[in-house]
């Protein structure tokens, strides 16, 4: 397993398993770009965390590849939504590592059906 996957693999086995250890393993400028949301700063990407993952239901890892800088994994999120319903979201995540701590993270996925979830409670 490459440097970067094992980096990766704590990060999400931390906040799979609720310990905030995950937040040692971000650098102080992480940068993390989605189709949804846009931070910078280790600050704002604790608190986009700590809002996004109380609705998750699940993930099912399908693949992942990288090296010593950079990781790339797919998978399936389980979300639930404030309408009560419970979405698949298919998401391909890269990451970028330096010195053992996760510099960006850009994140794909159809946002369409979040959106759709979502944009009743905004109007």
């Amino acid at each position: 397993m490459s440097k970067a996957l094992e980096t990766v693999q704590k990060f999400q086995m931390s906040m799979g398993s609720g310990t905030s250890e995950w937040e040692n393993l971000v650098d102080n400028n992480v940068t993390f770009k989605g189709p949804v949301d846009e931070v910078k700063g280790k600050e704002a990407f604790i608190q986009l965390n700590k809002n996004f993952f109380p609705m998750v239901r699940g993930y099912e890892h399908l693949h992942s590849f990288g090296n010593d800088s950079y990781a790339s994994l797919e998978g399936t999120f389980k979300v639930a939504t404030p309408k009560g319903n419970e979405i698949e979201l298919l998401m391909a995540e890269v990451y970028t590592i330096e010195d053992g701590k996760i510099k960006s993270i850009r994140v794909y996925y159809d946002a369409e059906e979040f959106r759709k979830e979502f944009e009743n409670l905004i109007n």
